[in-house]
């Protein structure tokens, strides 16, 4: 026999097993409640974020995001997780241009309309890099990620085998690092002549590489 609650929300499914209507009813809106979760913290970001605040501004209560998201915890790993599949990693096999790369990525990580999203990105990075055990997946998208896409680049361009993976945490942490200065400083001329010392200093790599025997 079927059961339900005079509030509708629990019954039998016939199967003996208890349904929970609510997470029925948004059983099919759980990626349309993450886009909404998305734009909000692109806009607020997650510092301070709670569920009774978060579910008010999507338009859902705070009992239907614990549904779908589970606890606090678990809904920032799904944040950060949508961030880093939202970050594209640009990938030409074949190509063994290095400078050409530093610039797309330059070019990407700092036109105006990403700005909202390089700063979540650091948020989310300092939140991540408190509990990296929980947050593995995120960091190994903008860490190990970008490191490895550097790395296969640098090896095409005739780096060395010995020395790609220093070259590539090299490299990526002095973008890094410039990219933080810019979002704090907005100092573009300072941070574009340092970028162009970076560039050169790759040129002077490459220059080198190509001198190493049996490389």
């Amino acid at each position: 026999m079927r059961e339900v609650r005079a509030n509708g929300m629990m019954s039998n499914d016939g199967s003996g097993q208890r349904v929970d209507g609510r997470r029925l009813r948004y059983q099919n809106r759980r990626g349309e409640i993450l886009d909404a979760i998305m734009a909000h913290v692109l806009e607020h970001g997650i510092n301070g974020m709670s569920f009774r605040t978060l579910a008010a501004a999507v338009g859902v209560s705070h009992v239907t995001l614990r549904h779908h998201f589970g606890t606090k915890d678990e809904l920032l790993v799904e944040i950060l997780g949508a961030i880093g599949k939202r970050i594209q990693i640009p990938d030409q096999p074949g190509a063994d241009d290095v400078e050409a790369l530093v610039q797309e990525l330059w070019r990407r990580w700092t036109a105006p309309e990403t700005d909202r999203r390089s700063r979540l990105l650091f948020e989310a990075y300092g939140l991540a890099v408190r509990n990296p055990d929980q947050y593995r997946t995120f960091l190994d998208r903008i860490v190990s990620g970008w490191i490895e896409i550097i790395r296969r680049r640098a090896l095409q361009a005739g780096c060395p085998s010995g020395e790609a993976d220093d070259f590539a945490t090299l490299l990526l942490a002095q973008l890094r690092g410039l990219q933080l200065d810019l979002l704090a400083t907005d100092d573009r001329a300072r941070i574009s002549s340092a970028l162009e010392s970076v560039v050169d200093g790759i040129r002077r790599q490459r220059a080198r590489w190509d001198k190493t025997p049996n490389r």
